[in-house]
């Protein structure tokens, strides 16, 4: 069988034995025909069944097949030894390939028979690393677990405060609700008073002085009666600031997707809050105008009367 080995290739394949040079394939892909029945390929198996790379590194090999491994290299140099020997004039690369793998097999039962001298020492080695890399990843476990839990904790606080935001909410609502149902009734009654004024006024048998100050006297009572001023006041100060306030905590559980039912139920009641306020707002403003409007036409009254 021809050999693939040639001057053009010699070195670049000499250099490639201590990366890819310890199996039988590559061994007969390059040595001549002469060196064939050396024992080289039998020992080759015998090696990687041992665990033993491509490369001949004895360090990636099993620890336990050390000894093996050690013997197979001395055994594996003699065959070596005899497959050069095989070689004549027209095999000259096939004999300085068997040269250079006798030199990277020294190097390497060198090594193999300083680990398998350090054996128990290598092992007490792997053995504490391997019971530091234990002891670091129940460290991290551990580590883990309490951001597991204090996440838990924190999402435990987190959901009681949205809690606490919509139920600050609702109150809003509630307080929104009650200055709209007062304004309404104000609505009405302003409405009331001032038909009862304009059917009355300037009418035969009607005192307008008594009737103007009477219907001032009322308007001025439902004003009073519905909390029109309380109500405006409650709007402009503690509600605005209380709406700003929970708004301004809400924002802040934006990025926070485990607690999305939570943040979602807690928003859609903020969002209720704001259309309430907003609507309490206008409908106040519109009754104080509407109250300025009724008593300035009363006033008006009374100046065309004297």
């Amino acid at each position: 069988m021809a050999t693939g080995l040639s001057d053009k290739n010699l070195k670049s394949v000499i250099a490639d034995i201590p990366k890819k040079g310890f199996r039988t394939k590559f061994w007969r892909e390059y040595r001549a025909g002469a060196c064939k029945g050396s024992g080289v390929g039998k020992i080759m198996d015998d090696l990687e069944r041992m665990g033993l790379p491509a490369s001949g590194d004895p360090s990636k090999a099993n620890l336990d097949e050390m000894p093996n491994i050690v013997q197979s290299f001395s055994m594996l140099s003699n065959a070596m030894l005899k497959a050069g020997s095989k070689c004549g004039m027209l095999q000259s690369q096939s004999k300085e390939f068997c040269v250079a793998y006798r030199k990277v097999i020294a190097k390497l039962e060198a090594t193999a028979t300083k680990l398998a001298q350090n054996a128990d020492k290598i092992r007490e080695k792997e053995m504490a690393q391997k019971m530091a890399i234990e002891k670091e990843n129940e460290q991290t476990d551990q580590h883990l677990n309490k951001l597991k839990k204090e996440n838990e904790e924190r999402k435990k606080l987190v959901r009681k405060e949205l809690a606490a935001l919509e139920e600050r909410g609702k109150k809003i609502v509630g307080a929104c609700q009650i200055i709209a149902k007062d304004l309404s009734k104000a609505k009405s009654e302003f409405a009331t008073v001032r038909k009862a004024f304009k059917s009355q006024h300037d009418k035969e048998g009607v005192n307008n002085d008594e009737l103007e100050a009477k219907i001032d006297t009322a308007y001025r009572s439902v004003y009073k009666t519905r909390h029109i001023e309380v109500h405006g006041k409650n709007i402009q100060t503690s509600l605005s600031k209380l709406l700003n306030e929970v708004k301004g905590l809400y924002s802040q559980y934006f990025n926070d997707p485990d607690l999305k039912k939570e943040r979602m139920s807690a928003g859609k009641m903020l969002k209720l809050a704001q259309s309430s306020f907003v609507s309490a707002q206008d409908e106040h403003r519109m009754i104080e105008a509407q109250y300025k409007q009724l008593l300035s036409e009363v006033q008006m009254a009374r100046a065309e009367g004297n």
